[in-house]
């Protein structure tokens, strides 16, 4: 029976990261319980979520890892420990505590305890919805999304569960926490939720460097079986290289200079009167006209919208399309659909005048009524 291969030493740092991973392991797993325990007792004991529980996630793990890596770095050194054997077992509750955690966020999305957005955050303003609502809002439109993310993540856990396939389960779950850590970094998601995302992507990380040199040798070292093709030496090459590149970025910047953005009328404005042919119009006119504007939005390249609805935007009941603006003549070409379904826009031609950063006046003919609106600026 052929004998195993001593497992080669390592340096004191490879076996604290190792150490420090398995003691977060097991602490993460035992804090899971704490999902368990009612809201209430938490209300009424907040040194045990103010004190007690960071002490259990950072400190214990941190010091054990410490204590134990310089024990175990003295003994090796000594000759008087198998270390083959508690890489093994450490390497292992790593791997096993990151499908656990990895997984029970898959199958919460499949059982839809996560991306679920109340109602009341369903009637809040976009503007006034933080970051969160919409991550849980963009990421709970689709469910079917939401279940391939889960599979992705279901699916690389337990690949980690076989020696075999680890390194394969990490390349398919190191993509989806990276997303994930950015998501919850920029998105200002619960900071609980960071700090997970954070740790499971350095166990993840941990178990890929382990085997840095098959990843060398499978996209570093792979010998190249096609014959080379010559174009004028190696500056040839590396010129050909970045032409895609440099293509791509001039594309982009000769559409953004070509369709310059309009900023002197772009934002919210608010129609503080409206006089049509001559007659003031109620404040409810917008109730039964929609004409009756009360809202309406520059958005540059984006186009613009008339609005009745002074709370919300509707898109059923506004007027939306593309505009003009010539600050040298102090005019307005409006080009108008008053639904999705219309083909041919209406053209209307305004004057603009009493103009400051915070207000103006928009004269002119629609629908062969004579227009005059007051407007103020919102933002």
């Amino acid at each position: 029976m052929p004998q195993p291969v001593p497992y080669p030493h390592s340096t004191w740092f490879f076996k604290f990261c190792e150490c420090l991973l398995a003691a977060i392991a097991v602490t993460n797993t035992l804090m899971m319980a704490t999902e368990a325990v009612p809201s209430s007792f938490w209300e009424t004991h907040e040194i045990f979520s103010e004190y007690i529980l960071p002490f259990i996630d950072i400190v214990i793990p941190l010091v054990s890892a410490v204590v134990f890596s310089i024990v175990w770095h003295r003994r090796e050194r000594a000759g008087r420990v198998d270390s083959g054997l508690r890489h093994a077992w450490l390497q292992g509750i790593i791997r096993y505590w990151l499908a656990l955690s990895i997984s029970t966020y898959g199958f919460a999305k499949i059982l839809k305890t996560q991306f679920q957005s109340p109602d009341y955050r369903l009637d809040m303003p976009m503007g006034d919805v933080n970051g969160f609502g919409l991550t849980w809002y963009y990421f709970g439109y689709s469910y079917t999304l939401a279940v391939i993310i889960a599979l992705f993540q279901i699916g690389g856990s337990i690949l980690l569960l076989y020696r075999r396939t680890t390194l394969l389960g990490v390349m398919i779950l190191l993509p989806v926490m990276v997303n994930i850590v950015f998501i919850n970094l920029f998105f200002s998601i619960a900071s609980g939720a960071f700090f997970n995302s954070v740790v499971f992507t350095l166990g993840l990380t941990f178990l890929l460097l382990l085997d840095i040199n098959k990843l060398k040798a499978a996209f570093w070292d792979l010998i190249e079986r096609l014959p080379p093709v010559n174009m004028g030496g190696n500056w040839g090459k590396h010129g050909l290289r970045f032409l895609p590149i440099v293509a791509a970025f001039s594309f982009v910047l000769f559409l953004v200079r070509t369709n310059e953005n309009e900023t002197v009328l772009k934002g919210t404005w608010k129609v503080v009167n409206m006089t049509r042919n001559g007659q003031i119009l109620q404040s409810d006119a917008w109730l039964t006209d929609t004409t009756a504007w009360n809202r309406i939005y520059f958005a540059g390249w984006q186009g613009c919208a008339f609005s009745p609805n002074p709370y919300r935007y509707k898109p059923a009941e506004s007027w939306r399309g593309k505009y003009e603006f010539d600050s040298t003549k102090n005019t307005l070409r409006l080009m108008m659909f008053q639904s999705d379904t219309a083909k041919v826009p209406d053209t209307i031609q305004l004057a603009v005048s009493n103009r400051t950063a915070k207000s103006m006046r928009l004269q002119g003919v629609f629908h062969r009524d004579t227009v005059d609106m007051s407007l103020v600026r919102l933002r």
